[in-house]
């Protein structure tokens, strides 16, 4: 991401300073981030693709030939970058794909309780979550913390305060997000 996020803020002409008054990032936070110095928590990419005024996918994208009409891509099992956080590991699928109506990623859980999070996650859009393996506990703002095991969904609101811990064992989820504001 660190190498995209540089494209991205020199294509938008903006210096680091102008950046970081768009996404209410640090200047100093932005500079580790493009220098791979810092993993940004998924709150932060958001930030940042507000901040740049693009699709939160677009950080993800790698640059490649333009697409033509009737979109499909494919991501192998194993394959794309894994993005990290103190609480997940993020591996987006089907990066390659611009303005998209949805962002899929393969994510681990790997806190183990809520206080890991310095405040719950909170964006534009909608989220769905499936259980692939482990059991995960999803906390909200609204809600009692809702256990999940293998095999269980849900569905929220991402505006809503969130934030994801497994059980015993490191949780991997599909992790679907909208972000509306980006489409």
């Amino acid at each position: 991401m660190a190498n995209r996020l540089h494209t991205l803020r020199k294509q938008a002409g903006l210096t680091l300073q102008q950046l970081s008054e768009k996404s209410h990032i640090s200047v100093s936070a932005l500079s580790k981030i493009e220098k791979g110095q810092l993993s940004p928590t998924y709150e932060k990419i958001a930030s940042l693709a507000r901040g740049l005024n693009i699709h939160v996918a677009e950080l993800f994208h790698e640059e490649t030939a333009a697409m033509p009409n009737g979109r499909l891509t494919v991501s192998r099992a194993g394959s794309g970058r894994i993005h990290s956080t103190d609480q997940y590991d993020y591996r987006p699928l089907c990066a390659e794909l611009s303005n998209k109506q949805f962002v899929p990623l393969l994510t681990r859980i790997k806190a183990r309780n809520v206080h890991e999070f310095p405040t719950l996650l909170q964006h534009e859009g909608e989220e769905f979550i499936y259980v692939l393996e482990g059991e995960v506990t999803l906390h909200t703002d609204f809600y009692c913390p809702t256990m999940l095991s293998q095999g269980d969904s849900c569905y929220f609101d991402s505006g809503m305060g969130h934030a994801c811990v497994a059980g015993s064992e490191d949780a991997w989820v599909l992790w679907v997000s909208s972000h509306t504001s980006f489409a």
